[in-house]
């Protein structure tokens, strides 16, 4: 039997090594934010809960895994892509002003101690508690509040489109002045981890500066002090939270996360430290064979998640508010016609992606707006949106239509070249990989030509960003509370920010609304308290997206997740939490900063 067992776990060795899969985006049940009426407060408790465990009697650990890249690539400008900021276990060392809790719908304090919104003035006021310090033995105060949202201003963080000044009243006291009004305002700046002055405070200083002589972001001196900021490189990486990262504990194979005795939550946490390894599943799975590993969000072959189970990990399986969608570059002819994106809609079958590439956990999205949908129903009218089910006749008269001809089962441009594509993913993403290659199969004996090309996993998104792409794969959907956070990324972040990107126009003429102005859509589906108005702006951004296709989603995630509860950590009894993303308001986090989750002695 011990021979069979290792005959067993080497076979799945060997099978993760040829296919893993990207990490899993944020998962769980969409809701709205509650619309704050007069005085929102923080909720009572404010200090964090007393230390209770008895001292280990052994160093404990906590591990997980997320991919990032090493120095020189991978830096510590937590503001610029490429940082290794190792997504949501960056918030146990930059913390929050607050938490979010999914189940109750509530902000819970962590750097900020109470908040007020004030309709009548349009402000809205923090609070901050007065014993947080800095790894480096400074206060935490509203300076380094300030110096965060002044950087986030000059990349463009759209938390400026709802603010537009700050006042720093006392050391502990910020006032934002809300320049559109949104329920939302409590998310943009509650759940923002914070940085210091100490490291980003000269280039705060300096766009003041910039601010104080009347120029904005379209100025030659605000866009030349991004550019410089865009090669910034801290050597310190400074921290509020239970743990520090230190740029010498980060290493081609793991972060490790030292306890920083200077937090306030440093007697509250159970584990002495965090282990972040690197990589994707092929890396990762020897780790979780060897009885190694505490929590992953990467997304295992279900033979391998068996052999897990039977190990005595816990399989944790959530709701799907997100997945994977084709993303196009309209700066590749003729990927700028929309009839060409509708014609590829047409052809691939995604309830048939949805089966193959992850069995168990993908399904074909039903809905084409860029939302979960889960959450489209919820928000839309979706008895009005194109559904897109197969129908090569119609995929066809659409590629006729622009000029495009049919010979011997190719087709062929307007200009007499064969229409051929190429389908960017990480090779390592084992669903991403298994979809590629069944959308390339599925294209190609439609008569578009197309490849799949495998990349690694830590340039995908400078490729988007710089339109190294025809097509690739990337993610759509949120597990946040508002569908505005779904839009953000890809029509905002990898599309009119990006350096290239999408190339997509972000005014469209649509047959449903006529001209849509989706950058003003986006800010309108969270202005404001009345939520029908901004139901009325996000359906206009989910129908121009089902019309115009800047990307097609394909398959919707029903993650599985690895935990160790109750093989070397204890998670504790109460499930309200995993309600909660496991990125964008991390269940885990919470869990380690409450003292929730701690090692089994």
């Amino acid at each position: 039997m011990k021979k069979l067992a290792l005959m067993l776990i080497s076979a799945l060795f060997i099978i993760a090594m040829l296919a893993g899969c990207a990490p899993s985006t944020p998962a769980a049940t969409a809701s709205v934010t509650k619309a704050p009426s007069g005085e929102t407060q923080a909720p009572a408790k404010t200090q964090a809960p007393a230390n209770t465990q008895a001292p280990a009697q052994k160093e404990a650990v906590f591990v997980g895994g997320w991919p990032y890249s090493t120095v020189p690539t991978g830096h510590f400008n937590m503001f610029v892509s490429n940082a290794i900021e190792l997504k949501y276990f960056r918030e146990l060392h930059q913390l929050p002003l607050a938490t979010y809790i999914k189940a109750t719908d509530v902000y819970e304090p962590m750097l900020a101690a109470s908040w007020k919104i004030d309709q009548a003035n349009n402000t809205f006021k923090v609070s901050l508690r007065n014993d947080a310090k800095w790894l480096s033995g400074d206060n935490f105060t509203s300076k380094d509040v300030w110096t965060t949202f002044m950087i986030y201003r000059l990349v463009g963080n759209p938390v400026w489109s709802y603010i537009d000044s700050m006042k720093l009243a006392s050391d502990y006291e910020v006032t934002f002045n809300v320049k559109t009004p949104t329920p939302l305002i409590l998310r943009y700046v509650l759940r923002k981890p914070m940085v210091d002055y100490k490291t980003y405070g000269e280039y705060a200083d300096k766009l003041q500066a910039i601010i104080d002589a009347g120029k904005d972001a379209t100025s030659t001196e605000w866009k030349d002090l991004m550019t410089k900021f865009s090669t910034f490189r801290p050597v310190y990486v400074n921290a509020t939270g239970p743990y520090y990262l230190d740029p010498a504990n980060v290493t081609e194979s793991s972060v490790v996360l030292l306890k920083n005795k200077n937090s306030f939550l440093a007697n509250v946490v159970k584990f002495d430290k965090v282990i972040v390894y690197n990589g994707d599943v092929p890396a990762l799975t020897p780790l979780v064979l060897n009885g190694q590993v505490d929590f992953l969000t990467h997304q295992f072959p279900a033979p391998s998640l068996e052999t897990f189970a039977s190990m005595g990990y816990k399989i944790m399986q959530v709701d799907g508010v997100d997945g994977i969608a084709i993303y196009f570059n309209e700066a590749v002819a003729p990927l700028d016609l929309k009839e060409v994106r509708q014609a590829i809609a047409y052809v691939v079958d995604r309830n048939r992606v949805g089966k193959l590439a992850l069995p168990g956990v993908t399904s074909g999205t039903k809905y084409i707006t860029g939302l979960g949908d889960g959450m489209a129903e919820q928000w839309l009218d979706t008895s009005k949106l194109i559904g897109y089910t197969v129908n090569l006749d119609k995929a066809a008269k659409l590629l006729t239509s622009v000029g495009m001809t049919l010979k011997d089962g190719q087709w062929y441009r307007s200009d007499g070249k064969q229409f051929t594509l190429a389908l960017q993913c990480p090779t390592a993403w084992s669903d991403g990989s298994t979809a590629s290659s069944e959308i390339a199969n599925q294209m190609s004996a439609f008569g578009i030509k197309t490849t799949f090309e495998g990349i690694d996993s830590t340039i995908r998104a400078t490729n988007i960003d710089q339109g190294k792409f025809e097509m690739v794969l990337g993610f759509f959907g949120t597990g946040q509370p508002h569908p505005m956070f779904a839009y953000e990324t890809p029509l905002l972040i990898s599309n009119l920010k990006a350096t290239k990107g999408l190339k997509y126009p972000m005014v469209q003429k649509t047959e449903r609304f006529g001209t849509v102005d989706l950058e003003k859509e986006i800010v309108a589906s969270t202005a404001g308290w009345d939520l029908a108005t901004q139901k009325a702006a996000v359906e206009k951004i989910a129908a121009t997206v089902n019309e115009t296709l800047p990307y097609l989603p394909i398959y919707t995630k029903f993650s599985k997740y690895v935990t160790s509860n109750g093989l070397r950590t204890d998670w504790g009894t109460d499930d309200s939490l995993y309600k909660n993303s496991a990125g964008d308001d991390s269940f885990v986090v919470i869990k380690i900063l409450h003292g929730d989750l701690k090692p089994i002695k």
